[in-house]
């Protein structure tokens, strides 16, 4: 294991990391920003108040703009926003060497091409090299040292066992998991169902709405996941029921944020003037996900009524009725009613 690591992108998530690696972890952190003047400030107050205001950086974090020395580190961290995602690949693939390994701890798909991110990377390193970090990761409460957990997922498992071990604290505990398709996807389309669940609390249509939609936007995450080649079982772990919940639940979830204005009525722009520059990732995956769904014959309508919410100007209220008034069906169908299937049949007699 390399004696430094480096986290790429100083928002909410990547300073978490890379405190919470410092912190607790007892890691040597190089936590880089493209921009030097968030550098310089960082630097020199030791907090990140435009992202993660009351959290202390610990002084031994070297804050830096300059990419070639984050680069130094073997282990790299990469919490950057989707949209940003292809501009830094091609960035660093001149600059990445073979012994570089690379965490991506970025939720969602290319907004250009509805690509995961372990695609995009595997342009630019050897894929067995490449992770990604999912799960019920709530920037602040992390960053505060309450207890959590993650998971990471690689097509290697050397690679995932290695940053399970990097990225585990006493407080944040990670698990490893083969299926790099179905964890990136919950990862990415849970924000998609947040956005829902926002606006049902936005309508004030209460807990039994929410529920529901909650648990058929799982079973949509499954039945795409699995399209794509992902394990539908995936959905019931910690990158997607367990991201759901805190997503769709926590105050602290700028999708669910988003849901809930989305319900008042503001439009888009509004709504990423409301977020003073955080990203919603829910809002270009949906569009991604739409995408790839019709192209991929997938049934996905939860995805659908949000895509024409956004994109099409459709209110809230007549999305919700078009759901509820959808062809009454049985709960199970499709991969899941065939995983089912077989449970029952392997269950002992």
């Amino acid at each position: 294991m390399s004696a430094r690591v480096a986290v790429l992108q100083a928002g909410a998530w990547g300073t978490t990391l890379a405190v919470i690696l410092a912190r607790d972890g007892g890691r040597q952190v190089t936590l880089w920003t493209r921009d030097p003047v968030q550098a310089a400030e960082l630097a020199e107050r030791r907090e990140n108040r435009r992202y993660l205001p009351g959290i202390a950086i610990p002084a031994d974090v070297d804050v830096t703009a300059d990419l070639a020395r984050a680069l130094e580190a073997d282990d790299l961290i990469v919490a950057v926003p989707t949209v940003g995602v292809r501009a830094l690949r091609d960035r660093l693939a001149p600059l990445l060497r073979p012994a570089h390994r690379l965490l991506s701890a970025t939720k969602g798909l290319d907004p250009g091409t509805g690509r995961r991110m372990s695609e995009l990377w595997g342009e630019a390193l050897d894929p067995s090299c490449i992770a990604v970090l999912s799960g019920p990761n709530l920037s602040h409460e992390i960053a505060s040292g309450r207890p959590a957990p993650t998971v990471v997922a690689s097509a290697d498992g050397a690679t995932a066992k290695h940053f399970q071990a990097l990225v585990g604290t006493p407080a944040f505990r990670a698990y490893t998991n083969d299926d790099l398709v179905g964890v990136e996807l919950c990862g990415a389309l849970k924000n998609v169902i947040a956005l829902g669940a926002g606006a049902i609390d936005g309508i004030g249509y209460g807990e039994n709405a929410k529920a529901g939609f909650i648990t058929r936007g799982l079973a949509e995450i499954g039945r795409f996941a699995f399209a794509q080649g992902g394990d539908p079982l995936t959905a019931a772990g910690l990158a997607g029921l367990g991201d759901l919940i805190a997503t769709c639940a926590s105050p602290r979830s700028r999708n669910r944020r988003v849901g809930e204005l989305l319900a008042k009525g503001l439009a888009l722009d509004a709504i990423r003037a409301e977020l003073g520059g955080q990203v919603a990732e829910g809002i270009g995956t949906t569009e991604a996900t739409h995408r790839a769904a019709r192209r991929a014959g997938v049934e996905m309508p939860i995805t659908a009524e949000t895509h024409a919410v956004l994109f099409e100007g459709k209110p809230v209220r007549e999305a919700m009725r078009d759901l509820m008034g959808r062809e009454q069906r049985e709960e199970l169908s499709g991969p899941l009613a065939e995983v089912s299937r077989l449970l029952r049949a392997a269950r002992p007699r």
